[in-house]
């Protein structure tokens, strides 16, 4: 069964720091294998680094200026509109708003089953 969301109707949490509005996901019983949500990040907000063990994940930067962090070393990547990124299952990655308007990136994973475990270094 097919399923419309508008932005206004997405349910908005804080996920390890950042607010985050879930479209579709298996929880909600939308998909079987996806998750899709958008991030909304304030000027200075950022989702803190992390790993899905399991899952493969996609962002794409809607909108806004940020850092991508990647890698146990934490590697700094300069995001902007139009820029898409692949992380792979285990990898280390997080993500800041540097720029000083909102930054919304999309953010596909799959299965997304697993829950995210926040990175200490």
């Amino acid at each position: 069964m097919s399923k419309i969301v508008r932005l206004e109707e997405a349910e908005a949490r804080k996920v390890l720091g950042g607010t985050i509005k879930s479209f579709f996901s298996h929880r909600t019983g939308d998909t079987k294998n996806l998750v899709f949500s958008v991030g909304y990040f304030s000027p200075g907000e950022k989702l803190s680094p992390h790993i899905h063990p399991e899952s493969e994940e996609v962002y794409y930067v809607i909108e806004g200026k940020g850092t991508v962090y990647l890698g146990e070393d934490l590697k700094e990547i300069p995001i902007e509109p139009h820029v898409g990124l692949y992380v792979p299952p285990g990898m280390v990655h997080g993500v800041a708003n540097t720029g000083k308007s909102k930054l919304l990136i999309a953010f596909f994973v799959t299965p997304g089953k697993e829950q995210s475990k926040e990175y200490k270094k």
